[in-house]
């Protein structure tokens, strides 16, 4: 655990904390601070001991080499070379899968074209998944509602398959300045999961659940 934590401290860490002008857009600081999250969400997985890691994201990488959009698909596959396993990842865009497809040229990355509700709905070993990473339809913070609502139906394909100990992740999330009311792609998820008593373990750029 140590080795790969300090590998992503020193080689990924300090990428993944971009400033930018969160004034300007009308929400909190903080935008695009997934260094954190990113860390956690790979300690949380190497608690369990395995010989491999199974690994679902929504959403592709569309422009390698970006740290603002994250390169998760790129981290994701990092680690499971690290530690055995899988990605899978699913997004709409053939163009954006051929972007990553080429860019990842590793036999444990696979990118799919497809709708990504149907697509969770379609995978029959849900319940072997240890990071669910939702990061698919695009949002806008002053009008959240198509990606909130979009994001809240791919946690209900997978719901009642997690897995103890699995990690549901979803990335672009903050809140409004004026008021500080919450917008983003997790905003359904979380106001769902809190009708139920749920409460993320992290709740910043990324929320992070841990179920």
């Amino acid at each position: 655990m140590t080795q790969w934590i300090e590998t992503f401290k020193q080689e990924y860490y300090p990428h993944l904390n971009q400033p930018t002008n969160c004034i300007k857009r009308g929400v909190i600081e903080g935008l695009y601070y997934r260094a954190d999250g990113f860390k956690l969400m790979f300690e949380e997985l190497l608690k369990h001991t395995q010989d491999s890691y199974k690994i679902i994201e929504t959403g592709t990488m569309r422009n390698p080499g970006n740290w603002k959009d994250g390169q998760s698909a790129f981290l994701f596959t990092e680690f499971v070379k690290a530690y055995g396993g899988t990605v899978r990842s699913v997004d709409i865009n053939q163009e954006a899968c051929n972007t990553s497809r080429a860019a990842i040229e590793s036999d444990a990355f696979t990118v799919t074209c497809s709708d990504s509700v149907a697509y969770l709905q379609s995978q029959s070993d849900l319940d072997e998944v240890d990071l669910f990473y939702l990061d698919s339809y695009d949002v806008k913070w002053r009008n959240d509602e198509a990606s909130a609502e979009h994001h809240l139906k791919e946690f209900q394909s997978i719901e009642q398959n997690l897995k103890p100990g699995a990690v549901v992740a979803i990335d672009d999330n903050t809140r409004l300045l004026e008021d500080n009311r919450r917008t983003g792609k997790g905003r359904r998820i979380v106001e769902y999961l809190e009708s139920k008593g749920i409460r993320p373990i992290y709740d910043q750029y990324q929320i992070i659940y841990i179920w």
